[in-house]
């Protein structure tokens, strides 16, 4: 386990799994540490392996899905991956109405993702 504000990452083999602490993520402040911490996790010299375990938000703001989109665009930009799971069904229709679904790799559950890092 990790010690962040707005954000509790562990570890299995070479894949940080992080889940938001917060079940609604719409405080442009609590946004700000979020982004600054998941960026954090990206090391420009090993590429990283992120899942983002969404069971726990029932809303993101915007500025959180920007957020998303920006440190998909790093790891994407040094070789690691980030992959989405257990999206609520009002995230996943956020994600289906703003064509974010083709952008993400989501999957069903933390155990889909896993499985899917591994193939």
């Amino acid at each position: 386990m990790s010690e962040f504000e707005s954000i509790t990452t562990s570890q299995i083999d070479d894949i940080t799994i992080v889940s938001f602490n917060d079940h609604k993520v719409m405080d442009p402040a609590r946004i700000q540490i979020l982004g600054e911490e998941l960026l954090s996790l990206v090391d420009p010299k090993d590429p990283s392996k992120i899942l983002i375990n969404l069971d726990n938000v029932r809303f993101l703001s915007s500025a959180a899905i920007n957020k998303l989109i920006v440190i998909d665009k790093r790891l994407k930009s040094v070789g690691g991956s980030l992959k989405l799971c257990a999206v609520s069904s009002q995230v996943s229709e956020v994600f289906a109405i703003t064509h974010l679904d083709s952008v993400f790799e989501i999957c069903n559950s933390q155990r889909d993702a896993l499985e899917s890092f591994a193939g």
